[in-house]
C-alpha cells in the first residue's frame, strides 16, 4: 500500500510539470515476453521550458573571412555598427627605379563577398584611420615601436576589442554599395598619405620591403563606421584589400594604355578583425547590453519581458537560452521510466525576417551552466555535433521553423544524481557569428501559446 502511494504521487507531481498522452501499448510491443500489457511508450507533449534571451559579453572575430562596414538599426536588437581592423603587408621593390617616376595616386582596392543586411539604395560613409604604433623598450633603456594589436590569451581578438587609433585620416570613403557585384572597387585616400608612401618607395626602399619596418610605418588600418549610419552593413573580402599607389613616367617612349602601380596586399599571416559595437537602447531587448546597473540592466532577459519572444543575433552576442526544469522529474514518473526521444520546435517571428535579412538554415546550440558560461558544443553520445535545422514547410502558408533533438541533453539529466543547472542556448554558428549580423525572433507557435513544442517519447513501465 505504501509503494502504491509513492507511485501515485509521483505520479500527480510529475502531471503539474507536463501532461502526457498515451499512444496505444500494442502499437510498441517490443515482445510479449518482454513488456507486460500494462507498459507502453507514452508522449509528453506539453513538458515546460523555460527560455530567454542572453547576452555574451564578447565573440571571436579575427581570422574571419569576411570584414564587415557600416551598421543595422532595428526594433528587435537595436543598433549594430561595424567597423574592420587590419594591416597591410610589405611589397618587393627594385633597388634600381627610374629618377623620373611621378606620382598620381592612392587608393584602396576591395572586392565585396556578396553579403550585405538592410538597406543598400543607402550611402555608406567610413573614415580610413591609422592605429597608433605602441612603444617597447630596448635592453638598453633606447625606445621602439611596437605593433598596437594585442590578442587575448586564446589568440583571439573580439567583437568588443579595441585599439587607440591615430587623429590622422588617410582617407574618406562615400559610396553606394553593390555587394553582389564581383568586379573591383576603389576609393581614393589622402594624397598627403599617398606622397609620403611614394616617398618611401622612392627613398627608403628597406621600409618598404621589410614587414617589420613597414609596420611600424602603417602598423594598422581602420575602416571607422559612424555609429548614427546604420541603414546598411556589407561585407568586403578580407583577401581582396589592398593599397595601390599610382605612378607614371616623365617621359614614355610609347602611350601607356593600363595604370602602372605599387601594391601593398594585405597581411595574411597578419591580424584583422571586426570591431561590432552594439546598443539595445530602445529595442525590444531594452538594457542588455548597457552595463549600468542604474538602468536595471541585465545580460540574460526572460521570455516574460519581451513580449514571449526570445532573439537572436549574429556578430552581437544574442542568443536563445531553453532550460528544461522538469526534465529531472522523469525520473519520479513511473519505475523503469527509459527515454526514447526528445524534440523540440522553434518558430521564428514571421515579421522579424527578410529577403535582405534572412533565416539561417542551421543554428550552433552549446551548453550552458547557471551562470550562462558555455562549458561545450551540444553534441550525441557518440561526439558528433547537434544543430537546431531549420524546416520549410511545403504548404504555401505554413512559416518556417527549427527542430532540434533534444534527445542527448534529457537523456544526460535523467543520469545525473542531482538537478544540473545546465541549459541549452542557440544562435548563429560560431565560424559565422563574427561576420554577420543577421537577426531574428522566436515567437509563440499556434498550438496552445507556448513559445516552443517539446515532445519527448518515454517507455514507461506502469506496473506495480
Amino acid at each position: 500500500m505504501e509503494r502504491s502511494f509513492r507511485v501515485v504521487a509521483g505520479f500527480l507531481f510529475a502531471a503539474s510539470l507536463f501532461s502526457c498522452n498515451f499512444s496505444k501499448i500494442e502499437d510498441f510491443r517490443l515482445g510479449k515476453d518482454f513488456v507486460s500489457s500494462t507498459s507502453g511508450v507514452v508522449l509528453i507533449d506539453t513538458m515546460r521550458i523555460v527560455a530567454s534571451t542572453v547576452h555574451l559579453d564578447s565573440i571571436v572575430t579575427s581570422k574571419v573571412g569576411r570584414l564587415l562596414v557600416g551598421g543595422n538599426q532595428n526594433p528587435i536588437t537595436g543598433i549594430v555598427t561595424c567597423s574592420p581592423y587590419f594591416q597591410f603587408h610589405s611589397t618587393s621593390v627594385s633597388s634600381s627605379l627610374p629618377k623620373d617616376l611621378v606620382y598620381d595616386s592612392v587608393v584602396v582596392k576591395f572586392n565585396y563577398d556578396g553579403y550585405f543586411i538592410g538597406d543598400t539604395t543607402r550611402k555608406i560613409s567610413f573614415l580610413v584611420k591609422p592605429l597608433t604604433p605602441k612603444e617597447g623598450y630596448n635592453s638598453d633603456g633606447s625606445r621602439y615601436n611596437i605593433s598596437p594589436f594585442k590578442t587575448g590569451a586564446d589568440g583571439n581578438l573580439y567583437n568588443t576589442s579595441s585599439f587607440n587609433l591615430s587623429n590622422d585620416i588617410l582617407g574618406e570613403a562615400h559610396l553606394y554599395p553593390r555587394p553582389k557585384t564581383k568586379k573591383n572597387f576603389y576609393f581614393r585616400l589622402s594624397d598627403t598619405f599617398g606622397q609620403n608612401l611614394y616617398d618611401k618607395i622612392i627613398n627608403d626602399i628597406d621600409t618598404i620591403r621589410v614587414l617589420s619596418k613597414f609596420q611600424v610605418f602603417l602598423p594598422g588600418v581602420s575602416f571607422v563606421s559612424g555609429v548614427n549610419q546604420n541603414q546598411t552593413a556589407v561585407g568586403i573580402a578580407q583577401s581582396s584589400l589592398s593599397i595601390r599607389v599610382y605612378y607614371h613616367a616623365k617621359i614614355n617612349p610609347a602611350p601607356v594604355y593600363n595604370p602602372i602601380f605599387f601594391e601593398f596586399p594585405i597581411d595574411g599571416a597578419g591580424i584583422w578583425f571586426n570591431q561590432i559595437l552594439y546598443s539595445s537602447l530602445g529595442s525590444l531587448l531594452g538594457t542588455i547590453s548597457i552595463d549600468n546597473s542604474t538602468l536595471l540592466a541585465s545580460t540574460e532577459l526572460p521570455s516574460i519581458s519581451t513580449y514571449n519572444q526570445t532573439v537572436v543575433q549574429g556578430g552581437t552576442g544574442i542568443y536563445t537560452k531553453i532550460r528544461i526544469p522538469g526534465s529531472q522529474y522523469l525520473k519520479g514518473y513511473a519505475k523503469n521510466a527509459v527515454l526514447i526521444s526528445a524534440t523540440i520546435q522553434l518558430t521564428p517571428q514571421v515579421n522579424s525576417y527578410s529577403l535582405s535579412n534572412p533565416l539561417p538554415d542551421t543554428l550552433a546550440v552549446y551548453v550552458v551552466d547557471r551562470r550562462n558560461n558555455i562549458t561545450g558544443q551540444y553534441s550525441s553520445a557518440l561526439g558528433s555535433n547537434i544543430f537546431a535545422l531549420k524546416v520549410v514547410p511545403t504548404e504555401f502558408d505554413k512559416a518556417p521553423y527549427y527542430t532540434l533533438d533534444a534527445t542527448s541533453f534529457l537523456s544526460n539529466e535523467l543520469s545525473s544524481p542531482e538537478i544540473t543547472g545546465s541549459s541549452l542556448m542557440l544562435g548563429t554558428l560560431g565560424a559565422k557569428a563574427g561576420q554577420n549580423l543577421n537577426y531574428f525572433s522566436f515567437s509563440p507557435n499556434a498550438l496552445g501559446g507556448n513559445l516552443f513544442k517539446m515532445s519527448v517519447f518515454a517507455y514507461v513501465d506502469k506496473s506495480n
